[in-house]
């Protein structure tokens, strides 16, 4: 499981969902007319090492603006046109989004629409510019399959944390469980010198997807309710906060989009929550959260993933970006890394900065359905 702190239910009856939700998954592949199958198509002729270059520094630089660049140059042009027009579909949503919320300077109305639509909006954006690259490079030759989420997760490791104040090393432990579709989760964090220590409780509940086996799998697109409970206790901050969140989970395979694509993924998050800091002097405050979050990763043969991901929130130990002159504030951006070494066993890296640099490492021992 993912645990990451703020120190920083029946199984559904719905029969029509997974319908529902194959349609959803594979609406963007339609309308663009893509073949959402895993099989190579015809093979086409070899691209050369100068070509091949020649495409990464265009996706690179012209194709930071016109997206596609990068995969016509090695002959990918359907792919390049389909990641044109996500690109476009995304720079729309982030100014329909944006616009409103910067123009009004945040006004409470407009943040609830306006932010998840300009989070998902540079998700596209981004995510699209990322893929070109990806394709550019060639990364579908060296990409593998997904693996399901495992039945069961026992993991163990340290975060060490960073920022102006302070530098804590953080021990951690997280357990998860799959129930039929239901997952349920508890973690801690804990300050090595006992400073602060943090707990969790959550369930996320699978609409759509791959049932958790931990085996190799197609695909590995899916859909996600998440809910959480958190409550962090800070000795030297002199605060104890309690929180309670909901939010949807989308990944998509990007095969979907193009064959061109395989390998590749995209991810993207949003929700709400609520949470009551204690400050001492019988003084608390309670305010509203809103999640989102975007990534686009790859697999790793059949080993793991990597990814690279923005989540907007300030709430957790890396905090956030400062934003400049911009009304609101900027979440975090970060990478992680997922491998398994050996067996049942994988480590897990994390890099993720924003107010303060967090790095985190975990070992963990990952179980099978038999």
């Amino acid at each position: 499981m993912a645990f990451s702190g703020s120190l920083g239910a029946a199984r559904p009856r719905i029969r029509y969902a997974p319908d529902l939700v194959r349609v959803v998954l594979a609406g963007i592949a339609v309308a663009l007319g893509a073949q959402p199958a895993l099989a190579d198509e015809e093979p086409k002729r070899p691209i050369s090492v100068q070509r091949q270059a020649l495409g990464i520094a265009a996706a690179l630089i012209p194709g930071v603006i016109v997206r596609g660049t990068g995969s016509a140059i090695v002959r990918e042009q359907r792919a390049g046109k389909r990641l044109a027009v996500i690109g476009g579909i995304g720079l729309g949503a982030m100014l329909v989004g944006g616009l409103p919320v910067g123009i009004t300077g945040g006004n409470q109305y407009l943040i609830v629409p306006g932010v998840p639509l300009l989070i998902a909006g540079t998700g596209l954006f981004m995510t699209s510019w990322f893929s070109d690259l990806w394709v550019a490079a060639g990364g579908r030759c060296g990409a593998g399959d997904p693996r399901a989420r495992s039945p069961l997760s026992i993991e163990a490791g340290t975060t060490w944390l960073h920022d102006a104040y302070r530098e804590r090393a953080l021990l951690r432990g997280a357990v998860q469980l799959a129930v039929g579709r239901v997952e349920l989760s508890a973690g801690v964090l804990h300050d090595a010198r006992g400073a602060a220590t943090e707990g969790e409780l959550g369930a996320r509940v699978r609409i759509h997807g791959a049932a958790p086996t931990g085996a190799v799998i197609e695909d590995g697109s899916g859909i996600w309710i998440r809910a959480a409970a958190r409550g962090r206790d800070d000795d030297e901050d002199r605060v104890q906060v309690a929180t309670a969140e909901i939010e949807a989970i989308l990944r998509v395979d990007l095969h979907r989009i193009d064959v061109a694509l395989r390998g590749a993924f995209s991810e993207l998050s949003s929700g709400l929550g609520v949470e009551r800091a204690e400050l001492g002097n019988d003084r608390h405050e309670t305010g509203a959260l809103l999640l989102a979050r975007f990534a686009w990763g790859a697999y790793l043969g059949q080993r793991g993933e990597i990814s690279a991901f923005y989540s907007h929130r300030r709430d957790q130990l890396a905090g956030g970006l400062p934003a400049g002159g911009a009304s609101g504030f900027l979440g975090s951006v970060g990478a992680t890394l997922d491998l398994r070494v050996l067996g049942p066993w994988a480590v897990r890296g994390e890099l993720e900065i924003g107010s303060a640099w967090v790095t985190t490492l975990v070992l963990r021992y990952q179980g099978r359905s038999r």
